[in-house]
Formats: C-alpha cells, sequence, structure tokens
C-alpha cells in the first residue's frame, strides 16, 4: 500500500502501515489518477489537487505524517494494483485514523440539520463509493467547500441516517455492520450511482467481506449475482432471498432466485435476520420438526438447499417463511435480536413452472409478503432446492466456478446450466 508523505507529498510504500489519514470525496470534472505524477512539476496545479493539499495540512494538523488520496496511492495503470486498491479499500478506510471527507458543494453557512441544507443534498451522498467511505472509519470529519469543519459523524448521525436510511447504529457504532442482515446492507446503497456500472456493486464488497475480481463490461447484473454467490458462501442469511423487483424496472425479475441489482433491497432496510436459537426455538414450537431446522441454506451441484416452513396457497404455489423478519430489531450487547412473540415473517411464493415439473422458482409479482409469527397454521418444514430460470454468469477461468452453475463449451459457446430446484417432503404436513 503506498501513502503520501504529508509534508513533502511524496509517495512511500508500506508493509507494516503507520498511522495514517485518509481523504473521502465525490470527484470533479478533471480529476484523475495522478499516481505517476506526483513528484513532477505542475502536478499541483492539475485539477483537484488543492484537496490533497489540504488533506495534507490537516493530517498535520492532527499529528499525522501520512495520508492515503485515492487519485495519488492508487496506480489505475497497474490491473493488479488497482483490482488490490478496490479489494481493499473497505479495510483501508476502516484502518485509517481519521477520515477526512471534503463535500465541495456544501456551504459553512448553513445548518447541516435544517431541511433542504446544502448538506442534505450534496454529491457525496450520491456516489456508490462513498457508501464505505462512510461506514468504513471510526472517525469521520465533515468539511464544507471552504474545508470549514461542519460536523463529525457522530454529531451528525441523525441527519446522515435521515438522508441515507442508514440506521443509526451502523453509523455510531462500526463494529456492529456485520450484525445487520444481508438486505438491510444491501439497502444502504439505495440511490447511489457510478460512473460504471459495475461499481455498484464493486462499492458492497467491503460491507460483506467477500472479495471479486475487478472485470468490467459485465454489466450490473452479471457482477451483482457474483457478489451474492459470494455472500452465500460465507452467510447463511436468508433474508439474501427477501428482495424484490426494482421499482421502475423495463422489464421486472418475478421469477429468478437471485437479484439482478442491488437496488430490488432498496426497501429492505427494516429486515432483521433471525438468530439461530430463537428460530429453533420457534420452529420446535410451531412445527415439532424431526430434525435441528437451523436457518440458511448450501449450496449444492443441483441447486440452494434449505428447511424452510411452506404451506399450499394454491395448487402450484407454496408460502415459504424466510428466516427474517420485519421490523425493529433490539441489540442484547451480542446480535440484534427480535420478538418472536408477534414478528411479521418474510414470506415467498413459490411456483411449479409446470404442473409436472417437481421443481419451484419465485414468484413474486408484487414481491415477498410478510406472514405474522402467530399465523402458523397450515405450515410445515420441507427440504427446498432452488432454481434460477436467469441467465447465471459466466466465470474466465476454473478458479472462479462456483457450486451453482457448471459452465460447459459447447460448439464453441459457453452455455450456463441453470441449476434446479426440486422440493420435497421433509416431514408430513
Amino acid at each position: 500500500m503506498y501513502l503520501l508523505i504529508a509534508r513533502t507529498q511524496q509517495l512511500e510504500r508500506f508493509s507494516d502501515l503507520p498511522p495514517y489519514a485518509i481523504l473521502s470525496h465525490a470527484w470533479q470534472s478533471g480529476e484523475a489518477h495522478r499516481f505517476h505524477d506526483i513528484g513532477t512539476q505542475g502536478v499541483r496545479q492539475q485539477p483537484g489537487y488543492d484537496k490533497v493539499e489540504a488533506c495534507c495540512a490537516l493530517a498535520l494538523r492532527d499529528g499525522l505524517d501520512y495520508v492515503w488520496v485515492d487519485t495519488c496511492c492508487a496506480d489505475a495503470n497497474s490491473t493488479a494494483a488497482f483490482d488490490e486498491a478496490l479489494n481493499s479499500s473497505f479495510a483501508w478506510f476502516q484502518q485509517a485514523q481519521v477520515c477526512y471527507v471534503y463535500l465541495h458543494d456544501v456551504d459553512s453557512r448553513e445548518s447541516p440539520e435544517q431541511e433542504g441544507s446544502t448538506f442534505r443534498h450534496c454529491k457525496w451522498f450520491s456516489r456508490a463509493w462513498t457508501l464505505q467511505e462512510l461506514l468504513a472509519p471510526r472517525n469521520v470529519y465533515f468539511f464544507a467547500k471552504d474545508w470549514k469543519k461542519i460536523g463529525t459523524k457522530t454529531s451528525l448521525a441523525n441527519v446522515i441516517s435521515s438522508v441515507t436510511g442508514i440506521h443509526i447504529d451502523a453509523l455510531m457504532h462500526p463494529e456492529r455492520i456485520p450484525c445487520f442482515s444481508v438486505a438491510t446492507r444491501m439497502s444502504w446503497v439505495k440511490g447511489r450511482k457510478s460512473s460504471k456500472t459495475e461499481d455498484k456493486v464493486y462499492a458492497l464488497m467491503g460491507l460483506f467481506g467477500v472479495r471479486l475480481p475487478i472485470e468490467y463490461g459485465q454489466g450490473e447484473t452479471d457482477t451483482f449475482i457474483k457478489l451474492q454467490h459470494e455472500i452465500m458462501k460465507i452467510t447463511d442469511d436468508q433474508s439474501i432471498l427477501a428482495w424484490r423487483s426494482a421499482a421502475g424496472a423495463s422489464s421486472p425479475n418475478t421469477s429468478s432466485l437471485l437479484a439482478d441489482s442491488p437496488d430490488c433491497f432498496a426497501e429492505c432496510g427494516d429486515i432483521h435476520r433471525i438468530p439461530h436459537d430463537q428460530w429453533l426455538e420457534y420452529c420446535t414450537k410451531h412445527f415439532n420438526p424431526t430434525a435441528n431446522p437451523r436457518p440458511g441454506f448450501s449450496l449444492t451441484c443441483r441447486g440452494l438447499q434449505a428447511i424452510l416452513p411452506v404451506r399450499s396457497r394454491r395448487p402450484g404455489v407454496l408460502d415459504a417463511l424466510l428466516a427474517c423478519t420485519r421490523g425493529p430489531g433490539l441489540w442484547n450487547g451480542n446480535k440484534y435480536v427480535v420478538n418472536l412473540d408477534d414478528a411479521d415473517m418474510v414470506c415467498v411464493h413459490l411456483r411449479e413452472p409446470t404442473p409436472d415439473a417437481h421443481h419451484y422458482e419465485r414468484a413474486d409479482e408484487d414481491g415477498p409478503g410478510v406472514n405474522n409469527t402467530h399465523n402458523a397454521q397450515g405450515f410445515a418444514l420441507r427440504e427446498v432446492l432452488l432454481s434460477a430460470p436467469q441467465r447465471l454468469p459466466t466465470f474466465p477461468t476454473p478458479s472462479h466456478f462456483t457450486p451453482f452453475s457448471y459452465v460447459y463449451l459447447v460448439s464453441g459457446c459457453l452455455v450456463a446450466l441453470s441449476i434446479a430446484f426440486l422440493v420435497h417432503r421433509h416431514c408430513r404436513p
């Protein structure tokens, strides 16, 4: 990792990082990566370099000798270095002693709290990459266009939560971010945009602790499906299935297993995962399971396998309850818990694509519904394997294959086989 020496504004490479400050900002016209220009004559006259100088001055004032700035410290000409920078950026912001956020379109004479303030409507809140730059560092200081400090992440937490929809606990206690459901964390990117469509997905990697090869040109959907694959390898959080087709989608996706875009989770900010112990207690009380009904799923060569409470909605269509709820969650000092005595569980609908198919797919024309925990009548636990009629992504090398898809070379063409989604009874209804 390269850092900029605050006093000399020269680059230095580190394996063991010293304390450093980091800059977050929305890029403006004319700004570009200057990694190879650092130390040359004229770099200080380049657009945006005044931000670098101001950041260095703030760092020295705060007793820090080094800074990291994306326009200076990331070598965009090296594929490997740039890939590492994007995959590591969440960690780099997390490890910084302080993050300075420069808001070029905010007036320091205004109160950020007032309705209609330039702070509430600044460009920084609309960019995809700034989501992790807000959440990862513990200490975040905001500066207006004249470099006057207007507040901190802590002091402005209520305003930021109102603007972004991010739970205030995630702002005040960054260590709790992994405790929020997958669906809720996905919802935090709503309303954000990126110059390259894939960056809206890559900007989410750090929130879930996963890595992806950085490949542009695939589009948002293929990249997002890959991200979901990686997330499902490390968590059994069923809320990843609680999405609905994005509002305004030209061709709403109602039957696919995985979402096409982070926008499909825009309304999932209040979804909480049901902890394992609570789920076991609920299932034992209502369904008399013959085996331990742990929430989650597993990836197999036939599809995604899960034990879910299901009931017949009409011939060929099932209601299926996910191990997550809508509504408030309570922090118990270790995790978020929900009151399952009176909670709204997320309910998705499954259908047989043909009468004799013996497999199911999503059937959520209006998105997932809810089912109150009091209303368990007619549900029984079944082992379910889910299918995905959507086009699955192809992977450039065997090292990128996942249990979700197999890619074969047939007549010179790559053909992705969708996963099967078979259903058989786990116990009698």
